[in-house]
């Protein structure tokens, strides 16, 4: 069985070797000079590439019965068998799951020695520009740059072929969205695309201002009637809005509000872990005992001084006054609820995956297309996209996997 692979990303090459491993004569096609680019970037470099706690609850999609069918056959135990099966150590941190040494070129060397030991072909770099249905089979029609910098452009032919060519997060990796045009032409159904797991711009000119603080906080999305618009971790401050861990957990939600002209109006608790009242008996504590310090030296006992800064000069409160206890509730009140209005997310190439993609329902268990027998699709190309924590690497693997082994033998 020929099998061509458009992607040699986490889910191309999970697919590769689950081919080659059911006797697949496989070839990966892939469009940068090496495999694998897009895995190095993962998890600031640490590749987070699993969670123990796998549900499909953890992921956004058209259809979450379908992704928790993938995760049944091949989730969190699978991915551990299987990366401990090409020589990695793997360790947990906080539920993730990370290579022992914490270093994403471990991952991609596993996948890569492997890749070779199964005798997996790798063209690149080569841009697959159209897939033709042949007969029982399919034509690749790709541009190959030769070793001298020239480029020749070619056709093979394959049994079968898996589209992994990834979305449209991250384009200089090569996830450029060339893989919804390869499916568009078989005219695959796809929902739309728009970034995910990224910062988020919001309405002001003040944000140079605080730019760089770092701080512990939740973020409520406010009126989001999936109730799914909470976050809480380590909220970052940018010279354009919020960023961080937190942000990006719910701003595929932010970005969905606002392609609907929604107003999306985000309140963020800079003291999640008190109470409002404890928070002002706390200041207020500190006002009555400290008679002769001012506004901004008793406020920045609580939090960053340019974020202390940034709170009274909002609420008209000057820096060297002394600090009324009059005062207290809107101070209590504003770091509590500190209210933004996002206006935009980060483009794709500030994005860490895409979401939307080809729907599930356009395909079976298998991964295979309902109308294209023969075709196979995996990862980032497909509508599921997952939160952070080593979600989106493990639909990577269990997609790649599961179309893989099924492209060898049907």
């Amino acid at each position: 069985m020929k099998i061509g692979i458009i992607g040699g990303g986490a889910a191309g090459l999970c697919a590769a070797i689950a081919a080659a491993r059911g006797n697949g004569n496989v070839t990966i096609f892939e469009r940068n000079d090496r495999v694998g680019k897009k895995i190095l970037m993962t998890g600031n470099g640490k590749c987070n590439l699993s969670n123990l706690e796998m549900s499909a609850e953890y992921y956004y999609s058209g259809d979450r019965s379908f992704v928790a069918r993938v995760l049944e056959r091949f989730g969190t135990d699978e991915t551990i068998l299987f990366f401990n099966g090409l020589g990695l150590l793997l360790t947990e941190k906080r539920g993730g799951i990370y290579p022992h040494s914490e270093q994403a070129s471990a991952v991609l060397d596993a996948l890569r020695f492997e890749a070779d030991s199964l005798g997996i072909n790798i063209c690149s770099p080569a841009f697959v520009k159209k897939i033709t249905k042949e007969g029982d089979g399919f034509e690749i029609t790709f541009e190959q740059t030769l070793p001298e910098g020239k480029s020749a452009c070619k056709k093979e032919r394959f049994d079968r072929v898996i589209i992994a060519a990834g979305g449209k997060a991250a384009p200089k990796t090569g996830s450029d969205g060339n893989g919804y045009k390869l499916a568009g032409d078989f005219g695959i159904k796809m929902s739309n695309t728009f970034p995910a797991l990224c910062g988020v711009r919001c309405r002001g000119k003040f944000w140079k201002e605080i730019a760089g603080v770092r701080c512990q906080a939740s973020l409520l999305i406010e009126n989001e009637e999936s109730g799914e618009g909470f976050s809480y971790g380590e909220l970052q401050i940018t010279d354009y809005g919020i960023s961080g861990i937190p942000v990006f957990q719910i701003s595929r939600l932010i970005a969905g509000k606002l392609l609907k002209d929604e107003d999306c109006i985000i309140d963020i608790d800079l003291f999640p872990d008190v109470s409002e009242d404890v928070l002002f008996n706390e200041i207020s504590s500190r006002v009555i005992l400290l008679t002769d310090r001012t506004s901004l030296q008793i406020l920045g006992g609580f939090l960053n001084k340019k974020l202390a800064m940034f709170i009274l000069k909002s609420l008209g409160i000057r820096a060297d006054d002394r600090l009324g206890e009059d005062r207290l509730p809107l101070i209590v009140s504003a770091l509590k609820h500190l209210r933004v209005m996002a206006t935009e997310v980060n483009s794709f190439e500030q994005a860490q995956t895409t979401a939307g993609g080809v729907l599930l329902s356009e395909l079976d268990d298998t991964l295979q297309s309902r109308n294209h027998k023969g075709l196979f699709f995996a990862g980032e190309i497909l509508d599921a996209d997952g939160v952070c924590g080593g979600y989106n690497l493990q639909w990577a693997w269990s997609t790649g996997y599961i179309a893989g082994e099924a492209a060898a033998l049907c």
